[in-house]
């Protein structure tokens, strides 16, 4: 009989605890008729999406900004259902709720980006630290601080985007080429070719002839669509790099091949004693890079 009276006594207890308003500010001038007040069991509406929680998981963190909506100092809005509304996509929100009652309890590695981004939002800094140190955030972020720190990049990305769509409304084919170029100083390759056959022996040295010929200084490649102007050789890389994380957002499968020109500019004939015709032809060796969008 005892046992059954406490039992009774201890639900009545926990029924008030679970129902009954905190007070936030218990001996300040807060502890007024205009602070709001908020039971232990918080009903949430993220975006249409309804969840529940307790208030000290909202306030776990001090500087978040859950802790600041249920601290008391702000009114919070309702809906027609009683539920706090937050307008927000609540779609990932149910990962928020499960880090701030377990920190061990972190999303999928699919969920991460989205994740990150309402960690960020809501300022659980403790998960955006973590999720930081997974390769998709930290990529992501690299692309975009290099994004801030070489805006041509981002404008040059903008250019081959236009281009593309024309190559497709042009041709309708799902397949693009874009070809770019950084500016590079001249670069040549002198090739021994034979008369008879018209193969390549090798490189051949260039010849004094060329040396002295004015004409292919003025050598522009005509392969290139977009002139990237003048990078280090790591500005490049981080530049294709940047070219590629963007055009995956937009949808695109990029393929990024370097080349090189290999247009002739110079040639000269020559003529061996008992050997026949041979000629010695100079290419161009500037490298190009070949996007190709699927």
């Amino acid at each position: 009989m005892q046992t059954s009276t406490r039992t009774a006594s201890t639900l009545q207890q926990t029924e008030h605890v679970l129902t009954m308003p905190l007070q936030h500010y218990r001996n300040g001038a807060h502890n007024n008729a205009d602070t709001p007040q908020f039971h232990f069991i918080v009903p949430l509406n993220v975006g249409g999406h309804h969840y529940t929680s307790t208030l000290p998981v909202l306030r776990k963190h001090e500087e978040s900004m859950l802790a600041a909506m249920f601290s008391g100092r702000h009114i919070v809005v309702k809906d027609k259902d009683d539920r706090y509304f937050i307008e927000r996509d609540g779609t990932n929100f149910g990962h928020i709720l499960n880090f701030l009652r377990d920190s061990s309890r972190l999303p999928p590695l699919d969920k991460v980006k989205d994740v990150y981004q309402e960690a960020l939002y809501y300022g659980i800094k403790p998960l955006a630290d973590i999720l930081r140190r997974y390769r998709p955030i930290r990529e992501e972020e690299e692309v975009a601080r290099w994004a801030e720190q070489c805006p041509a990049a981002q404008d040059k990305a903008d250019e081959i985007a236009d281009l593309v769509l024309k190559k497709f409304a042009d041709t309708l084919s799902r397949t693009s080429r874009v070809v770019l170029q950084f500016d590079q100083e001249p670069c040549w390759e002198s090739v021994h070719l034979e008369g008879s056959t018209g193969v390549s022996t090798g490189s051949y040295y260039k010849p004094h002839d060329f040396q002295q010929d004015e004409s292919h200084k003025d050598h522009k490649c005509p392969l290139p669509e977009v002139s990237m102007g003048e990078m280090s050789e790591k500005e490049r890389g981080k530049t294709l790099s940047f070219f590629d994380h963007y055009f995956e957002k937009l949808g695109y499968k990029v393929e990024i091949l370097p080349g090189e020109c290999r247009e002739a500019v110079w040639s000269q004939k020559i003529t061996w004693p008992g050997d026949g015709l041979d000629s010695i032809t100079i290419y161009c060796t500037k490298q190009i890079y070949t996007l190709t969008f699927a």
